[in-house]
Order: structure tokens, then sequence, then C-alpha cells
């Protein structure tokens, strides 16, 4: 089954519900009845706090290349350059480059201003 919205429903807040309904009944296996009431809520609540105005919705990837890279960060032991390039198909020189950008903006996060 999948979400039924009426043809005069807001494009965009369609979008909103049918993506809610899909990851409610993948990742939490809702039934289509309940999986479908969250999603047309889900939609709603974003038509009562965004209506009216036009949002620009980000597709993140910028957002998403920073977990990975924290994600390579956290799993670098001083040797396994090579390792982390074949596990996220980067080369070695990339692993290098987040290391060392990721190790720079860890430091500065625990160091205080001069002033």
């Amino acid at each position: 089954m999948s979400l039924i919205l009426d043809d005069e429903y807001p494009e965009a807040l369609g979008l909103i519900a049918h993506a809610a309904y899909r990851w409610l009944t993948k990742h939490l296996k809702l039934d289509h009845q309940p999986a479908a009431e969250a999603a047309m809520a889900i939609a709603e609540e974003a038509r009562r706090e965004l209506g009216g105005g036009h949002i620009y919705i980000a597709k993140g990837q910028e957002w998403e290349l920073s977990i990975r890279d924290r994600e390579i960060y956290g799993k670098f032991r001083g040797d396994n350059y090579a390792q982390l390039a074949r596990e996220y198909n980067l080369t070695e020189m990339r692993i290098r480059q987040i290391v060392t950008r990721c190790r720079l903006a860890d430091i500065k996060s625990r160091q205080g201003g001069l002033f």
C-alpha cells in the first residue's frame, strides 16, 4: 500500500508526507493506517509551522560529508590511512586531509581564545 493524497493537497507537503510514510513503514515497520496517519500529521504540522513562507530546503550534502568525516576521524588510529581509504572509497591523500582538518578543528574546539 502507499499513501493516497487529495489532488488538491500542496505538492511540497505531499512529498513530506510520502517521505514520512516510507520511513515509518520501512524503519518502524508500521502498518499502513498508523503510518499514513502519522505521515499526514507530520505534513500538517509542517504546514502549520512553515506554511505561507518560501522556504529553501538544502540537500544537506555538506552536513552529510561532515558526519562522514567525523566518522573517519573517529576510526583513525594513526596508521590506518589505507584501510580507511578502502572502507570509504577515497584516496589515502583525501583521508589524510580529512584527518588533518578534523584534528585541527578538535584542537581548536578544546582551546580557549586569547581574548
